[in-house]
């Protein structure tokens, strides 16, 4: 269990309290504090001692981040867990039992509800033919509808349980997508063409506060997603090729121009065309992904 923290205090006492409660599972938990300028390190250190805290001494990124926990971890399913969340007492044995029952699963997602336990925030996504991604489910009251668990395009970083042999064969999280967005779904890209499933069990459910550091529909957060969804489409290609791409980019550039939201976007563009040369150069050898077992 990795938990990769950012000024987390005000969140992660409910979400290091709940996990408490799992049942039916042995399990670590880890601790990254991500260059927190908070209380968090002393916060894990007084109040959960049986955490295995890891200080980066600076802000990594999600994938950074994430990375060092599992550099760290000893598990044979390594769960990223985000530090807003609140996870039920059979979640972790409901989210890993997947893995026993097919071998060739690398990487495994749940049900994510909003706070009011209601309303679903993910039930597996789905990448676009522009690299947009979409949670499948979303904002849907839950009426058993997603229920049906199967394969998908990718599971979200929020709850993502990776199969220790996948890591080993494709590599870590890319922390070159910084601060965050699109490095696990380049990781379960690169985990789907090495032959490994991604998979969606909805008997693993919890609740995700979502979004506490980026704010999401920010200028901040569409810069970000966009870039890096760009870098995402550069290294991995498009998933059914450029005239699928044009045809889904225009309606959502349209769509955002209503909203009077482009800039961010535009500023994004520009930034990508600077560094698509080196980002296509980089599509085979993939210089950024660290190994597991690799020394940083």
């Amino acid at each position: 269990m990795i938990i990769c923290s950012l000024n987390g205090e005000r969140v992660l006492p409910a979400c290091l309290s709940s996990l408490s409660a799992s049942v039916g599972i042995d399990f670590e938990i880890i601790v990254v504090d991500n260059g927190s300028s908070d209380s968090t390190p002393e916060l894990v250190r007084r109040d959960f001692p049986h955490a295995r805290l890891l200080q980066t001494g600076r802000n990594l990124g999600f994938a950074g981040g994430n990375n060092v926990g599992m550099q760290a971890a000893r598990g044979e399913i390594l769960l990223l867990l985000n530090d807003d969340t609140e996870v039920p007492p059979d979640c972790l044995a409901n989210l890993c039992a997947p893995f026993d029952a097919d071998p060739h699963i690398g990487a495994a997602g749940c049900k994510l509800f909003y706070p009011d336990r209601k309303t679903i925030q993910h039930a597996g996504g789905i990448i676009y033919p522009n690299g947009n991604t979409l949670h499948l489910g979303a904002r849907q009251p839950d009426e058993g509808q997603w229920d049906t668990p199967g394969q998908r395009d990718y599971v979200t970083g929020a709850a993502l349980a990776l199969r220790r042999a996948a890591l080993e064969d494709v590599g870590l999280l890319d922390p070159a997508f910084f601060p965050i967005y699109f490095e696990e779904v380049d990781l379960q890209r690169r985990m789907a063409r090495a032959g490994w499933k991604i998979w969606y069990e909805p008997k693993a459910w919890l609740i995700h506060h979502e979004s506490q550091t980026q704010g999401a529909g920010s200028p901040k957060f569409v810069y970000n997603y966009t870039f890096n969804r760009l870098r995402f489409v550069a290294l991995n290609g498009f998933p059914k090729g450029r005239l699928a791409a044009l045809r889904t980019e225009l309606p959502w550039l349209v769509d955002f121009t209503r909203k009077r939201r482009l800039a961010p976007i535009l500023r994004a563009y520009w930034n990508a065309l600077r560094n698509l040369r080196s980002w296509r150069a980089d599509r085979v050898r993939r210089s950024t992904i660290p190994r597991l077992g690799q020394k940083s």
